[in-house]
């Protein structure tokens, strides 16, 4: 028979594997927003904290499974996901405080990286109508 405490830790990894999906498909879509190319989206906090946070909820609900179910789950099992949920928990606050610092859209390597659909200034300036230049 089904406890509420086995529904509750069974509905944690549920929607840590729903917060996975949905960060996908919000990531196509501000990419696509912000005409970034893939691996540019790949790069900012305000893309990987979302997911970072939804990996740490699947594995913490993985862990606890493992740890209360009857019989209880491998100890290296229980371990294993407990280790991989303490690394995304560290890197949910990694990736929390380099958007609070530098900017949520900002790369994570510091760089800007070029926007192909950016319009390109190649010209030089002109000088306004009817300004000699100076000699």
């Amino acid at each position: 028979m089904f406890t509420l405490t086995d529904v509750l830790i069974d509905a944690l990894w549920i929607l840590g594997l729903a917060g996975v999906f949905a960060t996908f498909s919000y990531i196509d879509y501000y990419r696509h927003l912000q005409r970034w190319r893939r691996r540019d989206a790949w790069q900012r906090p305000v893309l990987l904290m979302p997911l970072s946070l939804s990996l740490t909820v699947f594995t913490l609900g993985l862990t606890l499974n493992g740890a209360t179910s009857r019989p209880p789950a491998a100890l290296w099992e229980t371990a294993i996901w407990a280790v991989m949920m303490l690394l995304f928990a560290w890197q949910t606050v990694l990736y929390t405080q380099a958007g609070r610092r530098q900017g949520w859209s900002t790369p994570l390597d510091g760089a800007r990286h070029e926007d192909k659909y950016a319009p390109q200034n190649t010209e030089s300036p002109k000088e306004p109508i009817g300004v000699e230049p100076n000699q």
